[in-house]
């Protein structure tokens, strides 16, 4: 691709170039392409059974749902929450990492009976090298 005309937002337009196309092997493709959660069909009873009855998730001004950084843990108990649902539209390797996040949180919920950050960083931020 390459950068075209701006369209009316004054962005530049991707464009494909001719004869620039090619083909990679692969086993598994994982297709992410960021799509917005519908947070108010889960949140405003149209799915049955997805939040206990008469509970409601605190949501952000950007309607995405609130969640520990650290846990996924959200307003209600015993509910998590992670990835684009909590971020917005992000990277794939964001999300995986809230659920690594929120699957060591939910398993000290289960055995303990509270949320527990992992003691092991999991976070998908690149930081700067201190070599």
């Amino acid at each position: 691709m390459e950068l075209g005309a701006p369209d009316a937002s004054g962005r530049p337009s991707p464009r494909p170039v001719p004869g620039s196309e090619f083909r990679v092997g692969a086993d598994f493709v994982l297709v992410a392409i960021g799509q917005s959660a519908r947070v108010e069909e889960l949140i405003d009873g149209r799915i049955p059974g997805f939040l206990p009855p008469g509970e409601r998730l605190d949501l952000s001004h950007w309607k995405t749902i609130q969640a520990n950084d650290h846990t996924g843990e959200t307003s209600i108990e015993g509910v998590f929450s992670g990835g684009d649902v909590v971020t917005g539209a992000a990277t794939v390797i964001e999300a995986i990492a809230a659920g690594r996040r929120a699957a060591h949180a939910m398993d000290r919920y289960v055995r303990f009976g509270h949320a527990q950050a992992s003691p092991r960083s999991s976070s998908a931020r690149r930081t700067p090298s201190t070599r």
